[in-house]
């Protein structure tokens, strides 16, 4: 068990990095309209406050107003519990407008809630917006009012919360004050953010598995705040995984929506608050749809882990498991030939090659890093032995490269506790 911390410290208790502010379906703006954002925090706490941005904004945003509540549902339902419902302001203000690019702190409330406990966090915007800086929700309800409804924040029951979208928007963490140990921030892409945690495990490969509608936070950071909740650390868990992420700027998709890792690093990890240490696990999307070298992705992990020691944040380095295949090759999996591209029997599709590759670079020099202090070996733990180029066939879901919620959890076997502050 990790020894009591001393001091009272913000640490993060929820997060999510800001996307992008792109037009789309589901973030097309609007007009008096109220949100409701459901998310599941790492650690219990008394008092807390909400981080809101505007960060990839272009005009000023009005927040109305804003409140901070205990959910009655694991984010099934948009009711509130009334009795742990706590107004947010603003420098004591209930509004607030934030400029292009601007983030802001609202006060600090308390709100007394457990580990486990599911938080909602409303907002009323006022006046006309347009699309919002936005995270895509991989795992969780988030409610809306229809457009022009108005200030419903304070709706405990949540019945003008008709509509559904799949973002937060505006809101990125939920920060607790307390005497905890710090932050520890996952990042990485997709398969940080939790892509495919909803799906079960009844199936193997190649027979896809199927949705799980109740299994709606088995990614990542959930089973890492679980493992370290039963072992007694008291460190809040920040989820830094953006869909379709590169590491490196040579691998930026076309019309991709995220900044690279390594320029996001410093805003989305080291500028948070708490952090003592951060598990990078990065590169699959530069191997897999970009196609680069092993070279450029071992640059990329160098450069982020050279930031994390500059601010003296511990870095474990995880190994990126299968199947990191290049998608703009022929040796890819189909439904006559569901392994091919596997180095067993081979040929290899280069990808995995690649992929291959960082790892043995992880397990060497990336390991020998200053600031690395442990390596979590997600391949080893992930890879299916008798073609391992392939995740474990119950760990199957519709792609072959995300995992579902039963593989998030072996991967998070495979994440040294110990090291994730100073013995």
């Amino acid at each position: 068990m990790a020894s009591a911390p001393a001091d009272s410290q913000w640490v993060v208790a929820w997060g999510a990095s800001p996307q992008n502010a792109l037009s789309s379906s589901e973030d097309p703006g609007g007009h008096e309209q109220s949100f409701r954002f459901m998310i599941l925090p790492t650690i219990g706490a008394t008092e807390e406050r909400v981080h809101f941005s505007n960060y990839f904004g272009t005009t000023p945003i009005t927040i109305g107003s804003a409140r901070l509540a205990v959910a009655l549902t694991a984010a099934s339902t948009p009711a509130i519990d009334a009795t742990h419902d706590a107004p947010l302001t603003f420098n004591g203000s209930t509004s607030v407008t934030l400029q292009p690019n601007q983030e802001i702190d609202s006060d600090p409330v308390k709100v007394t809630y457990t580990f486990g406990q599911w938080l909602a966090v409303s907002m009323y915007l006022k006046g006309t917006f347009p699309p919002l800086t936005e995270h895509d929700s991989q795992v969780s309800n988030n409610f809306e009012t229809p457009d022009g409804a108005g200030d419903t924040t304070t709706d405990s029951a949540g019945t003008s919360f008709t509509e559904n979208p799949p973002e937060w928007f505006l809101m990125t963490s939920v920060e607790a004050y307390g005497p905890y140990a710090g932050t520890v921030a996952f990042f990485g892409s997709s398969s940080v953010d939790g892509h495919n945690s909803d799906y079960g495990s009844g199936n193997s490969y190649p027979i896809s598995n199927v949705f799980v509608p109740t299994q709606n936070n088995d990614r990542p950071t959930d089973w890492l705040a679980r493992s370290l909740n039963t072992a007694g650390y008291s460190l809040g868990v920040l989820n830094a995984g953006l869909l379709g992420n590169p590491a490196g700027e040579d691998a930026m998709t076309s019309g991709g929506s995220s900044i690279a890792g390594i320029d996001r690093f410093k805003h989305d990890v080291l500028e948070q608050p708490g952090i003592k240490s951060v598990i990078v696990y990065t590169g699959g999307v530069d191997l897999r749809i970009d196609c680069v070298s092993a070279s450029a992705v071992e640059a990329s992990l160098t450069n982020i882990v050279a930031q994390a020691s500059a601010a003296g944040v511990r870095v474990i380095l995880a190994t990126i498991p299968p199947a990191e295949y290049c998608t703009t090759d022929a040796l890819v999996p189909t439904a006559a030939d569901p392994y091919n591209g596997d180095i067993n029997p081979g040929p290899e599709n280069p990808g995995s090659t690649q992929r291959r590759a960082v790892n043995a670079w992880i397990r060497t020099t990336g390991s020998q890093l200053p600031g690395v202090v442990a390596i979590a070996d997600f391949d080893q733990a992930m890879a299916y032995p008798a073609h391992p180029d392939f995740l474990m066939p119950t760990f199957y879901t519709t792609d072959n490269f995300h995992p579902n919620g039963m593989g998030y959890g072996v991967q998070n076997s495979a994440i040294p506790l110990p090291s994730l502050l100073p013995q």
